[in-house]
Formats: C-alpha cells, sequence, structure tokens
C-alpha cells in the first residue's frame, strides 16, 4: 500500500507527494498507520495499528465500568470456632454487618469490619434422662426485617427465631418452633411507603414447599402476647398459630420443587410472584404466582440452580450453578437462557446483579468473584480473593448467602468463606477525588503540542501518557504505565511529528506510535539515572539523550522494525561535563546546548560532535556534590513524594527540580544549577553578532548569552516577583522573531517579557527587567512546560504544572480550559472558552448573597473567601468629609465605586481582565504603590502579591500594536480581602454580580468591550488637558481632537475634485494654509448665465444671492 499522488492537488512538503482535498481525511489516518513514516502501509503495521486500537478500547471501556479497584479487606471470625459463615446481612441505623455461622454465633461487625459484640443462639437443653439421642442444631439463614428491627433466624431445628435489634442490646424475642420441614432460605418484604401495612416473610423448606408468614400488624406486633408464667423468650407452638390470627397468617404453597430442598427463595412483588431455585433438573427455577391464577414458569437444568437473582427494572434472571456457568434468563422465556457466561473454574455459590453498574458479581467456591456486563455479556474484571481457608486440599463450606451488597454511600459488598469475611469497595478509590478536575493523577512532567495533527501529548509522574484534540480539549487515548512505575522526565516529538519519544527516570527512552500507542523502539539502557533532554535529528539521522549519567549518547532508530536500539557512546566530545546534565537544547542543524549541575555551559557542534563555544565553566566538584546532599535532604513538594517509592538507584535520590519547593542556593554556594536552556531560533538563522542568541535559567535568574559574539555574556534579571527569591524558571519560550520571551515560574505564573531591545549591543550589560507585557496566575503549583502554538492566525499558550493540570490560553491571558474538563471547547469560537471566568473562579453571585444576609452592624471578613474572582476589588478610605485622598482621586475616576460603612468605599473594576502597560519605571513605582499603603488594609495582588509598576512608553506601545495577537495587558485574578469592615446589606447590592444566564453573559461582554475601549483612549490621550477640551461640563465634542498637542500638516492631493465653478472662480488649494485663507463666500452673479443658473422662487422670479454665503467661514482656534 502506498500513498496515491495527484498531479493537481494540494501539496504536503513534508513528504514531498501531493493530496486531494476530498481525501484529506484518508491521509490523515494514514499517517497514524505509517508508524515507519517511509510513505507506505505493510500488512504488520496495518494489523499493529488495529490492534493498539481495539485494545485501547477495551482498555477505556474496562477502566470505565471496573468496579473493584482496592484490594480487599479480609477478617477471622474467631467466635465462629472454627465453623463457616452460612449468611450476612446488614441492619440500618446504625449501619452493621450482621453474619450467623452454622453453630448459631451471630457477629456484629461496623463499617470498617471491626466485630463490636458477638451472641450465641442457644437451643433448647438436651435430654438430662440421656435416653433420647439428640443431633445439634445447624442454623441455615438469617434475614433483616427492617421496619420492625428484628432479625429471623432458620434452623435445622425446625424453627424460626426473632431477635430484636432496635436497641444496643440483642436479644430473642420470639420463638416459632415444630415446624412440619427444616426451614432452609428466607426473604422478607415490607411496603416502604407505609412500613405499618402488612409485610410478608417467605421461607422455603427443605421438603420443597414454601410458607408465606403475613404479618397485619408488624409495628405493633408479630405474635400475640398470650399469658405466660415466665419472662423471656415468647416460645410459640406452630399447631397454636390459629390463636396469633389477628397478627399472623400462614400460606402453605405444598410440593413446589418435588420433594427437593429450595435452595432460595425471593418474593417479587410487582405482580404478587414467587421465585424460587433448586437442585432438581425438572423444577431447577419456578416463578409461580401466589394466587395460582396466572402461569407458572418452569425452568429447568440438568445441574439445577444453586443460586440467582432478579432484577425487575433490567428484566433479567442470572442463575449459578455448579456447571461454573452463569446462566442469563428472560423471566417468560422458559426454553432457553439469553446469554451464558462461562469463566469459572468451580461451582458458582452465589450470583448478585449490580442495577446502577449494569453487571453482575458471580461468586465461586474457589473464592474468585467476577464481574460480567449485562450489555456486552463480557467478564469486566475478575478478584481472586486469598482465604486463608482456601487449602489445596479442601474445599471450605459455604452457606446459603455468601454475597451481600450495600448501596451507596457505602458502596460495600461482603463476602464469605468459611469461618473468613472479607470486605470489596465499590468504585474507585482515587486519592485525588476532593482535588477538583485534573489532567493526571500525578504531577506532569511536560505538554507538548504536535503541529502536524493538532494534538496535544502529556505526560505525568505515575508513567501515563495522554493524547488530547486541541481544537476541542477531548481525550483521544491514554497509555497507562509507559515506563512501568518509573516517572516520566522528558517528552519530544521527531521532526517528521508521528512519533513520540519518553525518557524515565530509570534511564530507559522509548519511541512510541502516540495514535495507539505501539512501542516501536526501546533503546537501550545506558544508566539507571535520569533521562534530563532528548533530541531528534530525523528519520535518518537518529537520536541524542542526555541525562544525570554526564553523557551525550546517540540512537539509531533508522530501521523501524528493530525493537531494541543500541546504545552508541562514541560522542567525539567525550564526557566534557563532570556533573550531571540537567537540560538541553537544538537549534538545527548543527548547534547543541547542554547545561549541568555544576553551572557549565557548553555550546556543541553536531557535525564534528566537538564544543563550538564554552560559555561558563562549572564549580568545583567538591562544592557540588555539598550542594547535591543539601537538595536531597531538603523538602520536596506533596506531590512528588510518591517518586521515594519509585526510585531505587542511590544517584537518583535528589529530587527532580519541578519537585523542589525552594530553588535558591544555600548560604555559601554562589553557582546555582542550570533549571533550562533555550536557543533564540530567529536570530541565530538570521546570523546576529551583537544581540542575545541564548538564555540559561538558574535559580530564577535569566542569564543571555551571545554565542558568536566576542563578548558571550551580555547581563540577567530575575525574572519572579518572589520576595525572597526561592523561586525558579523552569520553562520557557518565544515567538517567531524573538522578540518577546515566555516564561512560567515555580510559583504558577506566565509572564510574558518584551526582549526586542534587551542588551541588543555588546556595550549594553543590563541586570534591569525588561518591559512587561502581560503576566497572569496559571498554575497553583510550579510549571514544568509552556509553549507557544500558532492556530490559523492564533496564538495560544499551552501550560502545565505540578498540580496535575495542562491548561490552555489565549496569549492574552484569557483561560480556555483545561484538558480534562467536563465540558469541551471550540478553538475557533471564543464564547465557548472559560473566560472570563479563570481556574479559580467561584459563584460570585452565592457569595455575594450570602454576605447580603449579614446585617449592617455585622462585621464582614473579607479575608475568609480565598477564590479568585474575575472582578479587581480595591479598598481606599474616606477622611472625615467622606472624600478621597489626593493620591487616589485620579485612580477613582469611571468606576463603580460602592460606599461601605466605616468610611470604606470598595471600587468594583471592569471588565474580568484589567490590562495595563507595565515597565520597570521608579517613577511609575511610586506612583502605583501610593495607591496600596498598609493604612488601606488592602492586600493588592494579582494571584498573590503580584503588583508591578505602570509605564507610557510610546515605543513599547506601538511594538505591542504591531504584534499579532498580544495586547498590552495585565491579566488581574485578584483575591479581595478587607479586615474588619462593617457593610451594609444595602451597599452590597450595588457590587457587580457575575451573571448567571446566557443573556448576562453577553451583556458583560459587552459591557467588557466598552470599558476597554475607553480605556485604550484615554491612555492614548491622556496628556489631553480637559480644561481645554471640556470647558462646559463632560460634554463630548468632536472638536477635542483640535486640541491635541501633536499635529501635522496635511498636504492634499493637486487632483482634489473642485467643482466647475470653483475652478471658474479660482478656488483652489493644495495644502491646510491655502485652505484656512480660502474665501467661500459667492460674489454677486452679474453675467447672464450666472442669472440664468439662479434658482427661481415660488413666483417665479430669480433668487438673489448677493453676499450670502454657502458655508461659514472658519476661524482659527486659539490655544
Amino acid at each position: 500500500m502506498q500513498a496515491t499522488m495527484y498531479p493537481s492537488a494540494k501539496r504536503d512538503h513534508s513528504l514531498n507527494f501531493f493530496i486531494p482535498s476530498s481525501t484529506a481525511h484518508f491521509y490523515f489516518y494514514f499517517l497514524k498507520v505509517d508508524t515507519s513514516a517511509d510513505g507506505y502501509v505493510d500488512w504488520n503495521e496495518f494489523c499493529t495499528y488495529m490492534l493498539m486500537q481495539l485494545r485501547e478500547t477495551d482498555y477505556m471501556r474496562l477502566k470505565k465500568f471496573i468496579p473493584f479497584s482496592a484490594e480487599p479487606k479480609i477478617r477471622h471470625i474467631v467466635q465462629n470456632r472454627q465453623e463457616c459463615t452460612h449468611s450476612i446481612t446488614s441492619t440500618e441505623n446504625p449501619t452493621r454487618f450482621i453474619t450467623i455461622s452454622k453453630e448459631g454465633i451471630l457477629g456484629v461487625f461496623d463499617m470498617h469490619l471491626h466485630l463490636e459484640k458477638w451472641h450465641e443462639v442457644v437451643s433448647e437443653k438436651e435430654d438430662p434422662r440421656g435416653t433420647k439421642r439428640r443431633f445439634k442444631t445447624w442454623y441455615s439463614d438469617i434475614v433483616y426485617m427492617p421496619n420492625v428491627h428484628k432479625l429471623a433466624i432458620t434452623s435445622t431445628g425446625r424453627d424460626i427465631r426473632f431477635w430484636d435489634v432496635s436497641t444496643n442490646s440483642y436479644f430473642e424475642e420470639f420463638h416459632l418452633y415444630a415446624l412440619n420441614d427444616m426451614p432452609i432460605c428466607m426473604d422478607y418484604w415490607y411496603d416502604k411507603k407505609n412500613p405499618a401495612a402488612e409485610s410478608l416473610l417467605v421461607v422455603g423448606f427443605d421438603m420443597g414447599s414454601i410458607h408465606l408468614f403475613y404479618f397485619s400488624q408488624p409495628m405493633t406486633s408479630l405474635f400475640a402476647t398470650l399469658f405466660k408464667e415466665s419472662e423471656g423468650t415468647q416460645r410459640i407452638w406452630t399447631q397454636d398459630l390459629h390463636l396469633h390470627q389477628k397478627f399472623v397468617r400462614v400460606v402453605v404453597l405444598p410440593n413446589i420443587h418435588k420433594q427437593e430442598m429450595v435452595r432460595k427463595v425471593r418474593y417479587i412483588p410487582d405482580n404478587d410472584f414467587i421465585l424460587s431455585s433448586s437442585s432438581s433438573n425438572k423444577t431447577s427455577m419456578v416463578m409461580m404466582d401466589i394466587q395460582g391464577k396466572k402461569k407458572t414458569y418452569v425452568f429447568r437444568l440438568s445441574k439445577g440452580v444453586e443460586c440467582f437473582d432478579f432484577n425487575k427494572a433490567l428484566n433479567v434472571i442470572a442463575t449459578g450453578s455448579i456447571d461454573h456457568c452463569v446462566r442469563l434468563w428472560n423471566p417468560y422465556v422458559e426454553d432457553k437462557p439469553t446469554a451464558m457466561l462461562c469463566g469459572h473454574m468451580m461451582s458458582i455459590v452465589d450470583v448478585i446483579i449490580h442495577e446502577s453498574y449494569h453487571q453482575i458479581f458471580s461468586y465461586s467456591k474457589d473464592g474468585v468473584v467476577k464481574v460480567w456486563d449485562l450489555k456486552e455479556y463480557t467478564c469486566l474484571q475478575t478478584v481472586s480473593i486469598r482465604f486463608p481457608s482456601l487449602q489445596h486440599s479442601r474445599v471450605p463450606e459455604y452457606g446459603a448467602a455468601c454475597l451481600h451488597i450495600f448501596p451507596p454511600p457505602i458502596h460495600t459488598m461482603m463476602v464469605t468463606c468459611g469461618d473468613y469475611v472479607a470486605m470489596l469497595k465499590i468504585g474507585r478509590v482515587d486519592a485525588n477525588m476532593n482535588r477538583g478536575l485534573q489532567t493526571h493523577k500525578e504531577p506532569l512532567c511536560s505538554a507538548i503540542y504536535n503541529t502536524r495533527f493538532n494534538q496535544v501529548v502529556t505526560g505525568a509522574d505515575d508513567s501515563s501518557i495522554s493524547v488530547w484534540d486541541f481544537e476541542t480539549g477531548a481525550k483521544s487515548h491514554t497509555i497507562n504505565k509507559a515506563h512501568g512505575d518509573e516517572e516520566i522526565t522528558c517528552m519530544i516529538f521527531t521532526t517528521s511529528g508521528r512519533r513520540l519519544i519518553t525518557g524515565a527516570r530509570n534511564g530507559s527512552i522509548k519511541v512510541w506510535n502516540f495514535q495507539n500507542g505501539h512501542n516501536i523502539h526501546q533503546l537501550d539502557v545506558v544508566d539507571d539515572v535520569e533521562i534530563t533532554g532528548l533530541v531528534s535529528f530525523g528519520d535518518k539521522k537518529g537520536i541524542l539523550s542526555v541525562g544525570w549519567n554526564r553523557l551525550i549518547v546517540k540512537y539509531d532508530d533508522s530501521d523501524s522494525d528493530i525493537n531494541f536500539v543500541k546504545a552508541d557512546l562514541s560522542w567525539e566530545g567525550g564526557q566534557l561535563h563532570q556533573d550531571d546534565i540537567l537540560t538541553m537544547d537544538f537549534f538545527p542543524p548543527n548547534l547543541l546546548a547542554t547545561a549541568s549541575f555544576d553551572g557549565q555551559l557548553v555550546i556543541w557542534s553536531v557535525e564534528t560532535e566537538k564544543p563550538f563555544v564554552h560559555l561558563r565553566k562549572g564549580q568545583p566538584t567538591v562544592i557540588t556534590q555539598q550542594l547535591k546532599e543539601i537538595l536531597s535532604t531538603s523538602g520536596v513538594s506533596a506531590p512528588s513524594r510518591r517518586q521515594s517509592a519509585m526510585t531505587t538507584a542511590s544517584s537518583n535520590s535528589r529530587p527532580s527540580t519541578r519537585h523542589r519547593q525552594k530553588h535558591k542556593p544555600p548560604a555559601g554556594f554562589s553557582q546555582a544549577p542550570v533549571d533550562k536552556v533555550m536557543f533564540l531560533k530567529h536570530r541565530l538563522s538570521q546570523g546576529t553578532t551583537d544581540a542575545p542568541t541564548f538564555i540559561s535559567s538558574e535559580a530564577g535568574y535569566l542569564h543571555f548569552w551571545c554565542v558568536y559574539g566576542s563578548s558571550h555574556y551580555r547581563g540577567y534579571f530575575y525574572a519572579s516577583d518572589s520576595e525572597d527569591r526561592e523561586e525558579s524558571v523552569l520553562c520557557m519560550c518565544s515567538n517567531h522573531d524573538d522578540t518577546f520571551l515566555i516564561t512560567g515560574d515555580t510559583k504558577g505564573y506566565v509572564t510574558i517579557w518584551d526582549i526586542a531591545e534587551h542588551a541588543l549591543y555588546p556595550s549594553d550589560y543590563e541586570i534591569e527587567q525588561p518591559p512587561v507585557i502581560t503576566t497572569w496566575h496559571a498554575h497553583d503549583t510550579a510549571l514544568v512546560s509552556v509553549d507557544l502554538i500558532d492556530f490559523e492566525n492564533q496564538q495560544f499558550l499551552l501550560t502545565a504544572s505540578t498540580d496535575c493540570t495542562a491548561r490552555l490560553w489565549t496569549i492574552e491571558g484569557h483561560y480556555v480550559g483545561m484538558f480534562g474538563q467536563k465540558h469541551q471547547w471550540n478553538i475557533r469560537k471564543p464564547e465557548s472558552y472559560k473566560y472570563p471566568l479563570n481556574p479559580w473562579s467561584a459563584d460570585m453571585e452565592d457569595i455575594l448573597n450570602e454576605a447580603s444576609e449579614i446585617s449592617g452592624e455585622e462585621e464582614l471578613d473579607l479575608e475568609s473567601i480565598e477564590a479568585d474572582y474575575p472582578i479587581e476589588i480595591k479598598i481606599q478610605d474616606f477622611d472625615e468629609t467622606g472624600d478621597i485622598g489626593q493620591g487616589d482621586a485620579e485612580t477613582s475616576q469611571d468606576k463603580n465605586n460602592v460606599p461601605l460603612a466605616n468610611g470604606t468605599k470598595i471600587e468594583a473594576t471592569f471588565p474580568v481582565t484589567k490590562y495595563e502597560t507595565i515597565s520597570k519605571s521608579p517613577e511609575s513605582t511610586e506612583a502605583h504603590t501610593d495607591l496600596i499603603t498598609p493604612s488601606n488594609s488592602i492586600e493588592a495582588s494579582i494571584g498573590h502579591k503580584r503588583v508591578r509598576p505602570q509605564t507610557n512608553s510610546s515605543v513599547h506601545r506601538d511594538r505591542l500594536t504591531a504584534s499579532r495577537g498580544i495586547t498590552r495587558s495585565r491579566t488581574s485574578f485578584s483575591h479581595f480581602s478587607c479586615k474588619k469592615t462593617l457593610v451594609n446589606s444595602s451597599d452590597l447590592d450595588t457590587l457587580p454580580t457575575a451573571p448567571s444566564s446566557i443573556l448576562g453573559r453577553r451583556i458583560d461582554e459587552g459591557l467588557a468591550r466598552i470599558t476597554q475601549s475607553r480605556q485604550e483612549r484615554r491612555h492614548r490621550y491622556g496628556e489631553v488637558n480637559s480644561k481645554t477640551t471640556a470647558r462646559f461640563g463632560k460634554l463630548c465634542s468632536p472638536f477635542q481632537a483640535l486640541a491635541t498637542l501633536e499635529t501635522s500638516e496635511v498636504r492634499f492631493p493637486r487632483t482634489l475634485p473642485m467643482t466647475p465653478r470653483m475652478v471658474s472662480r479660482g478656488l483652489t488649494c493644495s495644502n491646510e494654509t491655502e485652505l484656512r485663507s480660502l474665501n467661500l463666500d459667492i460674489p454677486i452673479a452679474e453675467s447672464k448665465s450666472d442669472k440664468e443658473q439662479m434658482p427661481l422662487t415660488d413666483t417665479g422670479q430669480r433668487s438673489s444671492m448677493t453676499g450670502t454665503p454657502i458655508l461659514p467661514p472658519i476661524k482659527t482656534f486659539n490655544r
């Protein structure tokens, strides 16, 4: 199979053949299948792709419906005296698990399977004369009667005992004895809507009959309380039941199963049917009408039916027998089952239908629980419970009811085997359930964008890789356990974009077809240490890797048929680094940069495999070893503590850079490890020799270097707002022309810097921060990757963090969404974005409604509201006269000012994100800090105490305007807080609230656009004197533009259209000066032709225009 060429079609330059637009979707799938990227698809690739797709489909289906994810909890019931547990049930209020052993031991367990107490059911005393041989009583079943809080217990002594469990002290209340046969199994029903109405106890006997006990007044008493000589259990002889007919009546259904023992019985209240089973091959299962008016359904099996379960909503009966099969039946089709579920190795002792899951749980004698799907009739999960009583020499004894399910919120299944009981939690037990929506369950290591398929690939510390659709945010598939239990440390795409290369903490490297999860290559492991960098030179040139082994290793992956690729250690430059290599970057086709833990920076020539330039030497080995020991004992972030259990090598004991809490070098260490390096590729491609072309990040400081120039080092600046300077920058990227630098720090902030004029010349040694275009709080913890994506003339930012999330933003900082969220977005429709919300937005309306309930005399502590809201709140103090302070006068204009009690005012500024130009200016810093002082009791923050000064740089403004997709902005996701402020509920009503409807959202967006345009106009004409342009108040005048200071002379074209009359009069002008002096007064018309051209009046005479001007004269404006 080969890609077809078409002469008139759209050309794909990457593969050098043509694709018709009508078959573009076929070409898309062809690229997925063609893992070797040779333009051919053989049967091996096609079959591998199909098998991996089916396996992924099965995995996603099983992952969604697998009910058991935790190990079962097993307890030994010592009080059973090595006798098996025959039945298990549960009580309500409080919830307790109750078991009955073969010899009558009642065990009461709490929700954690701890034995609270136990009771022994005592039968009548033996004959003291010893002349009559008596057999020991065995207890067969137990059932809970919820409406009367009693237990019914059956035994081989032909009796039924009723225990009261309404109090903490359980006791036997009634004892019904001398039944005709031995009761084996029971079922109880009552009307949940009317618990005091008649209830029913169904009892199956050993001779095939079924007795129905109708209790007419269950809430009053089950039996009549007759006169008795002594207190204690009331014994009731079966022959005397006619004396209790006021409370109970008995209906006998004889010989249902032809002298065979009734294994299980069930009452169906919907149609008043009784469903029972036995081991008989003639009456294996019988469903009959109690009144005998409807048809009786008899199901026949050669091995009989040991157990069954019925669900009316699903209209299915599940049966289990000694032939190891589970059968599904239509209740009204008795000829043959609808499905047979085979897979057990021993006899099935119990089955249960889970209605909400559409699943069947079956349990066999070898302690195996299987989960079956009712829709597809497949086995979803097999759980083998390792009971100690399961010995190879014998099979333990099982009772009548071995399975019992407790509904949510407990949602637990109890399993018995011999004198042991096990508890299995139903549903996925996730330690991160309370952490909100996440992309992965563990911290992310990277998120990268594939331009060929428009997909995003994320990797996490639990060795999982997920593929997402960039346009919608939907998950395509997941590769689990990509590197076993080792965390993934780095990921890249090959140059063709059709393969994914991943490196792990144990030194393993794998090449994937990420479209279907097929592992194409496994690269040879050189050392059991972390891989920190990977480079792909193309399908025919191989792969380079670096890591903590301090080597540059080559791999040849050109042959796609070879799964295991050997390592090539013949790098010509040798082991130049004397410490762990932490990061690398590649500028095609020839420059490679590596940086190590000791601070050494080396630029390599890939062609010669030798150093091109040494930017900086490393520290002595003794110093770096001391620094490693300090970092290995320092604290790491909470999500990364799992790596201690995953890592075995001693060289890997130091935490990864992204997991450290502090990045500032300890005292006494001047050089910090290099966290990230990056080439400014556009400048290098232009052959720049003066401007910086290389950046390194070290403990939060960004260092600028020139690769080709004579002076390599060009300066540095600190790229975080941390006051103690303990943060760092772990990821960065640049735009297409290297005029903007995008960084992500360990506090979770994204910052866009203007570096177009930063340290451009060798004489410039910059230590000040370049202008900040915009910054916003993107994640809760450290950012590990940031990627600038160009998509259909739009720019987006892809960020990943150790807070287990990957998020998508516009270049302005508007929140698009998180990969893994419930609702998908459409990248072409901004209205589908999360903006104006942000990842920390809560329902503002609910908060304000709650605050409005507080009276005017109560205190509102806004510090307790820790969510980020899309409204910037400022607190200003009033003086005694009620006016705002002088320093805050200008900033308070055109805002929604809300006065509060106690002389305090809240300013709520729209739009949701406030944009303002930012740069480093001492004057602007001083002016800005005047607005935010400790006396105002306000925490000015963007995210967490993130404030930058403002400036009015025209050059910076013009550059931002010319940049595609970037506005001069700063996004403000602010906490707002106010300590001990008295608030009136009437004042709170004027606060802007978040709209809760679509109409309100549209109106809010319109207001945001209007406010933004007003801010831009004020910023552009900020130097206009309002006293000159608005002499008569705040009236809008079109002549305000004449008062601007910046004007220029306008040259009219000589071909300016003039009327023939003006030309004949000699009225011409070519510039503004001539236009001012132009006489627009029309002289008196004296000629005959002029008179003929005059308009006629109503009287038919020519009107005179003598001395009447057409336009008023233009007067010079005096400034």
